[in-house]
């Protein structure tokens, strides 16, 4: 079995949970609150921003050249592409992003950076890993959803894309190519962890009613 599909496997539960939060069924049966829509953008938002730091030290621990130019092109995208949409959409949709977050959503942000940061080029690898696939996943999953709002449409769309897909296959091809030497328990706990946090993540947009303006 290949090292990305044991880490799947030993992690099936923990990914079927978040495959299942509310805040994706939510979508799937066109019932999403545009307040939580709101304060989820909010959260992500911030999150891109910490993102192309996690992919730095990625780029900076990466054993060849071939994953450097990927990872440089990675943050490029994030950089110009992700910070831009979220801008362009914040200011169209009246959303203001309050100074201090919910526990939720600094954990994961810290937590995500504390791998990057002290973490192996697999772990970090890994990490994001847990991140793209879930959402690869679950946006294939909700595609053929009825969903009303453009944006909301588009968030999905935009998760279903080659570009996305072909970054959420290269990050399982590359835990393969680069880790025949790697203790693929710890590469699990990684997977099971930053799962973890993104149920937190996405459930803090349905208990948080005072972090953001504009909804």
């Amino acid at each position: 079995m290949l090292l990305s599909d044991r880490i799947l496997s030993a992690n099936d539960a923990v990914l079927n949970r978040m495959l299942k939060h509310r805040f994706v069924a939510d979508i799937q049966v066109g019932g999403l609150d545009k307040e939580v829509f709101h304060r989820y953008l909010a959260y992500e938002g911030q999150f891109v921003e910490t993102a192309i730091s996690i992919f730095a030290f990625a780029t900076i621990k990466a054993p060849d050249i071939t994953a450097r130019r990927w990872l440089i092109g990675v943050q490029d995208a994030l950089a110009n592409t992700q910070v831009p949409y979220f801008e362009e959409i914040f200011a169209r949709r009246g959303i203001v992003v309050a100074d201090s977050m919910p526990l939720a959503v600094t954990a994961f942000d810290a937590g995500m950076l504390d791998i990057a940061r002290a973490g192996s080029f697999l772990d970090v690898l890994t990490a994001m890993f847990a991140a793209e696939w879930m959402y690869w996943t679950w946006c294939r999953n909700t595609n053929s959803a009825q969903i009303t709002d453009l944006d909301l449409r588009a968030w999905v769309d935009m998760h279903t894309a080659t570009g996305f897909a072909d970054q959420a296959l290269w990050l399982k091809q590359a835990i393969d190519t680069y880790g025949a030497e790697t203790d693929g328990d710890r590469l699990c706990a990684i997977f099971d962890q930053v799962t973890q946090l993104e149920i937190d993540f996405h459930t803090a947009a349905y208990r948080d009613t005072a972090q953001i303006e504009g909804s």
